[in-house]
Formats: C-alpha cells, sequence, structure tokens
C-alpha cells in the first residue's frame, strides 16, 4: 500500500534531484514509487503535488511557463519551489 507520505516525499526528493532548471511530471513520480501499476497511482501523485504546490514546495510548469494548475489543460510539470 502506498501511502500519501511516501508520494510527499518521492515528489520532494525529485524536485531536490531536479534543482531550480529541471521538471518533471506525475507519470514519473508514479514509476519512480511504482514501475509496475504505476498508473494506478497518478490519481494519488496529482493529489499530494496539489497541496505541494499550495504549500510553495512545488511549481506547476507547461511549456516553460509557469502555470495555475487549475488552469493548465495540457500535462503538468513540476519543478522546485521555495
Amino acid at each position: 500500500m502506498i501511502f500519501a507520505e511516501d508520494i510527499r516525499r518521492t515528489i520532494l526528493r525529485m524536485a531536490d534531484e531536479c534543482g531550480s532548471d529541471g521538471t518533471f511530471g506525475p507519470p514519473e513520480v508514479a514509476r519512480a514509487i511504482d514501475a509496475k501499476n504505476w498508473p494506478q497511482l497518478l490519481e494519488q501523485v496529482k493529489l499530494v503535488a496539489h497541496v505541494l504546490i499550495n504549500e510553495g514546495k512545488i511549481i506547476p510548469k507547461k511549456s516553460e511557463k509557469t502555470v495555475h494548475e487549475q488552469f493548465a489543460k495540457a500535462p503538468l510539470r513540476f519543478k522546485k519551489g521555495q
């Protein structure tokens, strides 16, 4: 069973690894947690990411632009926040 705290730690670790210039997306987070069953984790990853965005820990990106995640119509990428 995957817990929200496991997802949170994975997202924050990936943000640190990417640094201020790199980005990563929900599928990459899900695959890092469970390479076989990653599609089943996508919604959980997005929910945890939403919390981290609200906390300022990660920033939603789309085509190199910072976006408000509610307005993004294409798949989002994330980058490290403050």
